[in-house]
């Protein structure tokens, strides 16, 4: 039996994150990939012939810079524009708006529709500044530690801490924090804007990965944590960065086994893991092991029923984990434009009403024919994706359930891209027309490809019961109840999306 210090499961960009960074203080450490590729969801891949995607997410915002200096990813590669992505929010009317990092550029592009609009906007991202700092303490570190039964020293300065800095907003923007904190985005963007694409577009984020629409409460607090922590853009995509993580994880001496599924996870005698057994029936013993893929995936499918402890079984069982977004991959012989403009990243919504309508049927297991969607043109900045002249449109199309009641069947997704080419035919008429291939995946294509557990991209809804304590208080900070596991992929804090953070984190809960 081989023996590593630990063993990693899953290949996404948090499996290599923690890899890495074990490699880099000298563990010996194996990942194991289930997939003949690594990069999990982060990965690019052909879905045509000549015609591939940079991942099956497209925001990169997230991406820590502390995890690409600390590893000098820069170094093998790796390639950052300091500032986001621009990103046009389109409106069915032939309207559209580009958001830039450029305060004064986008409020000016605003201020063609509504010049109070576009002094609300320099208003909003003046609070998103102001609250910036306690809310990027608060998602760029552990949970704190509040187990009264084992509170140290250590653990009440950090505690200390965060109440300070959160004291230290005043009392003006304290108060409004928490006002605004518990609010559904519509009543909160309703306050300060006019414009109806505009506030669809602003809050469109705040429902990715969550089951929810506009006018569901605590949907703003998605939306400021995606704002706060959006603070630069990875060129080339998440394929990027899986790239340059794989050649600092070689680099650093990090074994990876692709194509090497893992059936379950080993325990000794004193119920501590201690290894993995692949599929085919090989052991591999390791003194830890951290598992990148889902929490439901890791404790109800790698362990023999009865295994564990039925308060971890059972609260494990809880967590929400209802896929609610598909993806359509489209191969066009031209090259694309939106609204008449040339976009690498567009959103659609339109209005708080048909994003509300939208999400109205997945609560009755059923498909809106007018799903919002989240699109990116990789082509426009990196036309080796396609031909010479053609585009990739990369899709990923929201409110669209996992337990479709009809089921996923070619039928259905059929229907699912002819509902989505309808949409983007009304921002780019006759775009129908210069389709030459597609791929269409369903959420529960995503479960089957990807081991997401009922499809859902970030292991885990985006709500607030589910962000701080992820995926559960036994499991909050990367140590399980089981000596010798961690989780360390998106299921844990701070959450889903391309980040690097959970991997980060875990790695250093292991460290200690």
């Amino acid at each position: 039996m081989s023996k590593f210090d630990v063993i990693v499961i899953g290949g996404g960009h948090n499996g290599l994150t923690t890899a890495t960074i074990l490699a880099k203080k000298g563990k010996k450490v194996l990942v194991v990939e289930k997939r003949k590729i690594l990069g999990g969801i982060a990965a690019g891949e052909e879905f045509y012939p000549g015609y591939s995607t940079t991942g099956l997410l497209h925001d990169t915002s997230g991406v820590r810079m502390e995890v690409v200096k600390s590893l000098q990813l820069e170094k093998h590669g790796l390639e950052i524009d300091k500032h986001r992505a621009a990103v046009t929010i389109l409106s069915k009317d032939g309207k559209s708006i580009t958001m830039q990092s450029d305060l004064n550029a986008t409020a000016a592009a605003i201020g063609k529709f509504s010049k109070n609009d576009a002094e609300a906007y320099k208003e909003y991202q003046d609070f998103l500044k102001r609250i910036g700092n306690v809310i990027n303490d608060l998602m760029d570190n552990p949970p704190p530690d509040i187990d009264v039964k084992n509170l140290t020293m250590a653990s009440l300065v950090v505690l200390a801490k965060k109440w300070m800095m959160f004291k230290g907003l005043g009392n003006k923007t304290m108060m409004e924090l928490l006002k605004v904190a518990p609010m559904c985005v519509a009543d909160f963007l309703n306050e300060k804007f006019q414009t109806d694409f505009l506030k669809a577009g602003i809050a469109a984020p705040a429902l990715y990965g969550c089951y929810a629409a506009p006018r569901s409460p605590y949907t703003t607090i998605n939306l400021l944590l995606w704002e706060c922590a959006s603070r630069s853009n990875i060129k080339g995509g998440p394929q990027a960065l899986v790239d340059a993580l794989q050649k600092a994880a070689e680099q650093a001496s990090v074994e990876i086994r692709t194509g090497a599924e893992v059936e379950k996870i080993l325990l000794d005698a004193e119920r501590a893991a201690n290894g993995v057994r692949l599929k085919g029936g090989e052991e591999i013993s390791a003194a830890k092991v951290a598992a990148s893929c889902t929490p439901k995936e890791t404790f109800l499918n790698l362990f023999d029923d009865f295994e564990l402890e039925y308060q971890l079984d059972y609260w494990i069982e809880k967590v929400r984990s209802r896929g609610t977004s598909a993806k359509v991959n489209l191969a066009i012989n031209k090259a694309v434009k939106l609204n008449g403009e040339t976009v690498e990243y567009a959103r659609t919504g339109n209005s708080f009403d048909e994003m509300e309508k939208a999400f109205d049927p997945v609560k009755y297991q059923q498909v809106t024919d007018a799903p919002f969607l989240d699109i990116h043109i990789p082509t426009s900045t990196n036309p080796s994706l396609a031909p010479d002249g053609h585009s990739v449109i990369s899709v990923l199309v929201h409110q669209i359930p996992y337990d479709f009641e009809a089921g996923w069947s070619s039928n259905a997704k059929k229907k699912l891209a002819a509902d989505v080419l309808q949409t983007l035919e009304t921002y780019s008429p006759g775009l129908a027309k210069a389709v030459v291939g597609m791929e269409v995946l369903s959420p529960a294509d995503f479960e089957e490809r990807y081991t997401l557990t009922e499809g859902h991209i970030y292991h885990g809804e985006h709500f607030v019961d589910q962000l701080i304590t992820r995926p559960i208080p036994a499991c909050s900070r990367y140590a399980t109840p089981l000596a010798g596991l961690f989780l360390c992929g998106s299921g844990s804090h701070p959450g889903g999306g391309i980040t690097c953070a959970p991997g980060s984190m875990a790695a250093a809960a292991i460290l200690r």
